[in-house]
This record gives C-alpha cells, sequence and structure tokens, in this order.
C-alpha cells in the first residue's frame, strides 16, 4: 500500500471530515471561552472525528494528511495549553492510539505498517510555553545554530520518539507553523481573519 492508495482511501472514505485548521486547532476545554490555536482557512483531515467513528474511546492526533511526494503520513497535534511533565504520558498515548487507528483503518501487515513513513508535526501557544522557546534559543546560541535551522531543535523532549514512532518531529509554535508547512510540503496556507 502506497502514500497514494492510504491518500485515496481517506479521500473516498471520510472526506466528510475534512475541517479548516481553525476548527481542529480550537481548544473548547473552557467552555466559556474557547480558542482557537492556529487561524487558518486550509482544510484537512480531523483524525479525532475519524477515530470516534473506528470507536476510540482515547483520544487521537488532532490531523492528518498526506505527502504524496516525501510519501509521509503527516500527524498534526495541536496543544493550547502548558507542555508539563504531568501530561506528557497522555501525549505519547494519543500516538499510541493513533497508530492503532490507522492500523485499523488500513488493514494491513503489521510490518508493512511498519515501515511506513511518519511525521508528526505537534504545535504549541508560544505564550504558555515560554521556557520551551528560552530553551530553543539557548541551543541556537549556545551551539552556534543558525536561526533558520530554529525548527530542527526538538522541544518538549520528543527528540526520544524519533525513529521509534516517527521519522520525523517537528514542534513548532503556531506563529511558526505556517512557514513550515510551506518549506516542508508545499503547503501555502491561508490565514482566517476574525
Amino acid at each position: 500500500m502506497t502514500i497514494n492508495d492510504i491518500n485515496d482511501l481517506f479521500e473516498e472514505k471520510f472526506s466528510r471530515y475534512k475541517k479548516s485548521i481553525s476548527q481542529i486547532s480550537l481548544d473548547d476545554s473552557n467552555k466559556k471561552k474557547p480558542i482557537i490555536l492556529c487561524k487558518f482557512k486550509n482544510s484537512f483531515f480531523s483524525f479525532d472525528d475519524i477515530a470516534k467513528e473506528y470507536g476510540a474511546n482515547e483520544p487521537s492526533t488532532d490531523m492528518i494528511f498526506f505527502d504524496l511526494d516525501k510519501e509521509y503520513i503527516v500527524l498534526v497535534e495541536f496543544k493550547n495549553g502548558k507542555i508539563n511533565s504531568e501530561n506528557k504520558p497522555k501525549i505519547k498515548q494519543k500516538f499510541l492510539n493513533s497508530f492503532y487507528i490507522l492500523n485499523k483503518i488500513l488493514k494491513i501487515d503489521k510490518q508493512i505498517f511498519w515501515s511506513l513513513k511518519t511525521y508528526l508535526i505537534f504545535v504549541t501557544n508560544k505564550e504558555k510555553n515560554v521556557g520551551q522557546e528560552q530553551y530553543r534559543n539557548h541551543q541556537i546560541d549556545s551551539l552556534g545554530i543558525l536561526n533558520h535551522l530554529r525548527n530542527d531543535i526538538t522541544l518538549y523532549d520528543f527528540a526520544k520518539y524519533k525513529p521509534w514512532y516517527f521519522d520525523e518531529i517537528k514542534t513548532p509554535f503556531c506563529d511558526e507553523f505556517a512557514e513550515l508547512i510551506e518549506q516542508e510540503f508545499n503547503i501555502i496556507l491561508e490565514e482566517k481573519n476574525e
């Protein structure tokens, strides 16, 4: 099964679950004041909605799409809150749940499944994770890394998931997300005006 086959399968079976990034990145944990983390019009598959159709009771990643050129399955998680050691196990479980659901959808041999290339984009709120921005800036300064390589520094200690779960991991803040998507996947995100 190729990435083209997987993309075609999702288009055929799950096109009704396409939503804008604004809808997918909506944090409604505070019912009185929901927050949209990333305000873009572009539509992608809401993986959470697809997972519910497959009987998932546990959370999965928020979004999925397929890079046909580089042959990646791209999973995207939007986190508005502060990332700390208490919620990291729950986040890891989201990744595992996502793989479980994806395997259930694809119905392919496990060896073939684990040979597919996967890419994680973990998008967070810069204001709520200032310590991570400071860590990344310190790495850039102390290691003499050029500023344009800042997205190559994996935050939140997620580098440990590479290569076991993901072939590639990026941890941009929301204000860096559009640039990353354009650079990595040649997709131009269109901002949604309020």
